[in-house]
């Protein structure tokens, strides 16, 4: 292994670690304050199900584990609507039944966690119907008197989920979250990029343990000449709106010359800028202009000498505000060699600020 992948391995290990012991000791963990996987995010996930071997079975374990939980909360959600259908009054009878009704489509929410559902785009997408189904069936609850507090005073006794925050009942923790995300390396890019206000504090526990340099190589990954072609090419398989920017370090002329030949193959063009006597530099305000001006069916390929970790931070701040708008970047910055020390850590590395960039870019290093 070379020295570069070696210090990767490390620093990317260290970062886990961090992430592991910190992460949600707050008692305020992201997953449970409304923090959920969106449309956009489904496409990282699905695309991470074609890459990562073992990915699928973890996600299907892990809803079926979410599953049971679920159930435990549809239980005490029906003993509050037999305690309801005891006072009730006929003239009501018909608005029990719609909460009867929601009740039934949060079962077969259950029962689809449950199954062998292919892992479709579309099936992806019905798991995000989950927050709307609950919040329908609560939103029916409040309307019947003194219901909410029924149901909150039988979670508790039976163990289900429900717990008062100010005069509603608190949003439920992200469907995905079971002992840590079952998206694994393709969670969503707010959560892989942070955005933390809490105590401890992630970020200051990962500025007090890391360096600069090995925070960007902590967000780095060790892959193969093989891996990274795959990666591109399961991209354009499942459409362009997959497609997301790719930062290689290390990488060969058969590499530059495979990405080239699949774009060409996608793209009505491909422009390649060679600087492979200087290394790559761009703020961030240009990198942005230049990659928000690439024609529709351009594919862009940046090769130079070598790149640093205050150019990556600056490239990865434009990347990000690009990824916010839904702009899937057919970008390509492949660098001979990966410069480090920094002069200076980044200023919004240095001021800890709670979003950092890098977490959901592609960064490579060939091993």
């Amino acid at each position: 292994m070379n020295p570069l992948a070696a210090s990767v391995k490390t620093a990317r290990q260290t970062l886990e670690e961090i992430i592991d012991r910190v992460c949600g000791a707050c008692g305020n963990k992201c997953c449970h304050q409304g923090t959920m996987m969106g449309s956009q995010d489904l496409l990282r996930l699905e695309k991470g199900l074609r890459l990562e071997e073992g990915r699928e079975q973890i996600v299907r374990e892990g809803l079926r584990r979410r599953s049971a939980e679920l159930r435990v909360d549809l239980a005490t959600i029906n003993n509050v609507v037999e305690w309801i259908g005891q006072t009730l009054s006929a003239q009501r009878e018909p608005e029990l039944q719609v909460l009867r009704e929601r009740s039934e489509t949060w079962r077969d929410f259950c029962d689809f966690l449950e199954s062998d559902f292919a892992m479709t785009r579309d099936n992806l997408r019905y798991l995000l119907r989950f927050s709307a189904i609950r919040h329908n069936v609560l939103r029916l609850v409040r309307e019947f008197p003194n219901a909410q507090d029924r149901l909150i005073e039988m979670a508790e006794q039976q163990g289900a989920s429900f717990r008062a925050s100010g005069r509603r009942i608190a949003a439920p923790r992200c469907l995905f979250d079971m002992d840590g995300c079952l998206a694994g390396p393709w969670k969503p890019a707010k959560c892989a990029n942070f955005f933390c206000a809490g105590e401890p504090n992630v970020l200051r526990e990962i500025a007090g343990e890391m360096s600069f340099d090995e925070f960007v190589l902590g967000n780095c990954q060790v892959s193969s000449t093989e891996k990274i072609v795959k990666a591109i090419t399961v991209e354009l398989e499942l459409g362009r709106q997959y497609v997301a920017p790719k930062i290689v370090v290390g990488a060969s002329q058969d590499l530059i010359d495979s990405t080239i030949g699949l774009l060409d193959s996608a793209y009505d063009a491909v422009e390649v800028k060679r600087q492979e006597a200087t290394d790559f530099m761009l703020a961030s305000a240009e990198a942005h202009t230049i990659l928000n001006a690439l024609p529709e069916d351009m594919a862009y390929i940046v090769v130079c000498n070598g790149v640093g970790s205050g150019a990556l931070y600056e490239l990865g701040v434009a990347l990000d505000k690009l990824r916010v708008t839904g702009c899937a970047l057919p970008f390509y910055l492949f660098a001979g060699e990966f410069d480090q020390p920094s002069a200076l850590p980044h200023p919004l590395w240095a001021d800890e600020v709670m979003s950092q960039p890098l977490g959901a870019v592609d960064l490579y290093v060939v091993e």
